[in-house]
């Protein structure tokens, strides 16, 4: 695919525009992701509530019927579903398994249990365990 940018700092407004054959999924996704205009997502601690870049986040994962948001130092509650989150995230998320969503940007490395699962070390040291249907996507989105 032919990529072209034009930069004109004198625009009004930004605007883009693709000339595709057909609509893909990953072309659907570009697009969700540049009309979207919120960068973040609300996380609560202790009854405050916090601004939490998309930038910020390593994880977020369902325990106990909760959806925790984990960045580098803090835990966030997330007041909605899983699935909820997830048509939020830009692009840069991918679904490990059911009950968990990382920022794949923030992975260490991958590695091999004993038996023959992954699991995805991230920076901060949490292991996020990396559902078998679910490696392909992950290895795709890695580019491995």
């Amino acid at each position: 695919m032919k990529v072209e940018f034009k930069i004109d700092p004198n625009l009004p407004e930004e605007k883009a525009e693709f000339w595709l054959k057909k609509m893909t999924s990953k072309i659907r996704r570009i697009t969700n992701e540049l009309t979207s205009k919120q960068d973040f997502l609300w996380g609560y601690k202790n009854r405050d509530a916090y601004m939490i870049e998309f930038s910020q986040i390593f994880a977020i994962q369902v325990e106990n019927e909760k959806t925790m948001i984990c960045t580098e130092r803090d835990v966030y509650i997330f007041r909605g579903r899983l699935y909820q989150v997830e048509k939020l995230l830009p692009n840069d998320f991918v679904t490990t398994s059911r009950s968990s969503i990382v920022n794949y940007h923030s992975i260490n490395h991958l590695e091999i249990v004993s038996s023959g699962n992954i699991d995805a070390i991230l920076e901060n040291g949490l292991r996020i365990q990396v559902a078998r249907r679910k490696i392909k996507v992950l290895k795709e989105r890695l580019g491995l």
